[in-house]
This record gives structure tokens, C-alpha cells and sequence, in this order.
């Protein structure tokens, strides 16, 4: 699946922007930026709506996976839950996955999409 950052630096690179000027566009520090787009650190939605519409991604750029496949209806389902939640919540349920994704692996009954 098509990564968040390698989505960000696709879309920033295309409107020919380097990390200094969305700095200065946004705000956002160079350092998160390049974390943002190298997969070191996630943007909340917010952050990331924000450098989608600047960077005048489609949902199309977005949903994309490497494989050309778009998101099931159950992810787009799960994603539409994700964004009615506020911050603090969306990183309470991020936690929450994440705790029941590590036991699925140690326990051997990881599931295939």
C-alpha cells in the first residue's frame, strides 16, 4: 500500500515546493515535514488535510495503493469513523490497534486483508 509519506513527498514535490517554502507556507518545521515524509512521524488529520490541500492531492493520489488497488469499503468505513473522532481520541483508538496488532502477531493468528 502506497505509504502517507511517500504521498506527501510525491504531492510536494509536484507542485515544486521544497520543505523550506511549506515551512513557511504552513508552518510546519522542516524536521517534522521530512519525518512526516520519510515515515518517522505521522501528521494528524489535521496536518495532513492541510498539506493535501495545498499540495492539491485528489482522493484518488491518497487512497492509492502501489498496486494500483483502491481501499475497500471497509477501510474508507474505518477511515470516515477515524475522522469524526478528535485528536485525542484518534490516538486513543491509533493505541488500541496497534496493542491488538502486536498481540495478533505474537500470538500467530495475524489475519490477511
Amino acid at each position: 500500500m502506497k505509504n502517507i509519506g511517500q504521498t506527501l513527498k510525491d504531492g510536494r514535490k509536484r507542485k515544486k515546493l521544497t520543505q523550506q517554502m511549506v515551512m513557511e507556507l504552513t508552518g510546519i518545521h522542516c524536521k517534522t515535514l521530512s519525518g512526516y515524509e520519510n515515515n518517522v512521524a505521522e501528521p494528524s488529520l489535521s496536518t495532513f488535510a492541510e498539506l493535501v490541500s495545498l499540495y492539491g492531492l485528489s482522493a484518488d493520489d491518497i487512497l492509492e495503493t502501489d498496486t494500483g488497488e483502491a481501499y475497500t469499503e471497509q477501510d474508507l468505513q474505518l477511515i470516515s469513523m477515524m475522522h469524526s473522532l478528535d485528536e485525542l481520541h484518534q490516538e486513543a483508538v491509533m493505541v488500541q490497534v496497534s496493542a491488538l496488532a502486536d498481540y495478533l502477531k505474537k500470538a500467530g493468528g495475524e489475519t490477511e486483508r
